[in-house]
């Protein structure tokens, strides 16, 4: 893991962009602050429709409420937070929320670099089967991310899994599958 851990962040460590409120890190798909979160201007500019808080203080938010955006809180406001336990429900709103070709996601925590990178990072390995590494390389060349140390260390045994999966030949749309099976809350 120490020698993974280090190679993650190497390839972190080569992203020379500054940071920035919000980026379109995949189509339909952004990864910003709190700020841009709260400016109910820029998410109609931008054509939000759905909204994945990974910073939620507690679940239920009505601030969105009369603009028509789908709203999913994760209480992950503490960089210690076992994130992993979130990696299916996050990928799974994200999931469900671009099958329709209007949906715009936009998906935050206080900084836009931590928690909101990582459950993007995940969705990309479980819903686009694609390794650890490339989805770091990926958003790197579009926006500054800086997962937590234990973040990097759950991307890591998911990549892990995901790899045991594909050596078993366990079709990775199992995961998806059992991904579209469990409920989360929305709001």
């Amino acid at each position: 893991w120490l020698i993974q851990r280090n190679r993650l962040e190497d390839h972190l460590s080569e992203c020379t962009l500054s940071k920035t409120p919000v980026t379109e890190v995949w189509p339909w798909v952004f990864i910003g602050n709190e700020e841009t979160a709260w400016d109910r201007d820029k998410l109609k500019e931008m054509g939000i429709t759905h909204i994945l808080n990974a910073a939620a203080p507690k679940k239920d938010l009505k601030y969105y409420r009369g603009m028509n955006i789908t709203y999913c809180g994760l209480p992950l406001f503490r960089h210690w937070a076992n994130i992993s336990k979130y990696f299916l429900p996050a990928a799974k709103f994200i999931h469900k929320a671009l099958r329709n070709p209007t949906s715009k996601v936009l998906i935050h925590c206080t900084q836009g670099l931590s928690h909101s990178a990582t459950l993007f990072l995940a969705y990309l390995m479980i819903c686009h089967d694609m390794m650890v590494e490339k989805v770091i390389d990926h958003v790197i060349k579009v926006r500054c991310i800086k997962p937590y140390f234990g973040h990097l260390k759950h991307l890591a045994f998911l990549n892990a899994e995901l790899v045991l999966q594909r050596k078993l030949k366990t079709p990775i749309l199992k995961m998806v599958q059992r991904l579209k099976k469990e409920k989360i809350e929305h709001r």
